[in-house]
């Protein structure tokens, strides 16, 4: 167990942010709101939810920055999310050989820098994804790109089943809480 301020959270306690967590913020690098925010949601104190979030960051699923107690989901690079959000929008919405965003307006649609919207067309033109001098087109999807390209798809539909397996379990416990609630109430 992590230790904040010589509190230790319970395995109880950090299931409940661990859970928080992943329910409230679902796109890797989103920062999460401030810790008090979170202890007030889940009826925990601040130092538990602290030492709950160190607990959970060394297994990955948050990210604490240097110099601030700023914890954000995921350990995702700004270039990695800007790949993310790029190849996205490509598979979403456009069309091989359609023309694509230079990196100013990829920067403006996405509200990222104009380095890592060029760090990540690069990428994605080493892909074969994108293709032109600056990679401004959608190239055609190579067999072995439709075949990733498929694959991708499928592992994302298993991640939303699981999420939404997840979000179901929980709000079969806040029902399930709710009729005690009421029950004890009469």
């Amino acid at each position: 167990m992590a230790v904040a301020d010589n509190v230790v959270a319970s395995e109880e306690d950090v299931e409940s942010v661990r859970r928080w967590v992943r329910l409230s913020c679902t796109e890797p690098g989103t920062r999460l709101p401030a810790l008090a925010k979170i202890a007030r949601d889940l009826q925990l104190s601040a130092p538990v939810v602290r030492s709950a979030l160190e607990q959970l960051a060394t297994e990955g699923l948050v990210t604490l920055h240097d110099g601030y107690r700023l914890y954000s989901v995921g350990t995702m690079t700004p270039t990695e999310r800007a790949y993310r959000l790029i190849r996205t929008v490509i598979h979403r919405s456009y069309l091989p050989g359609e023309r694509f965003m230079n990196r100013d307006e990829i920067a403006r649609t996405f509200g990222i820098g104009t380095k890592e919207a060029a760090a990540a067309v690069r990428q994605l033109v080493a892909e074969g994804l994108l293709v032109g001098p600056r990679g401004q087109y959608v190239n055609e999807y190579s067999p072995e790109q439709q075949r990733r390209r498929i694959r991708q798809l499928r592992e994302r539909a298993s991640d939303l089943r699981r999420e939404a397996l997840e979000l179901m379990r929980t709000a079969r416990e806040i029902e399930q809480q709710m009729d005690d609630d009421d029950l004890k109430a009469t």
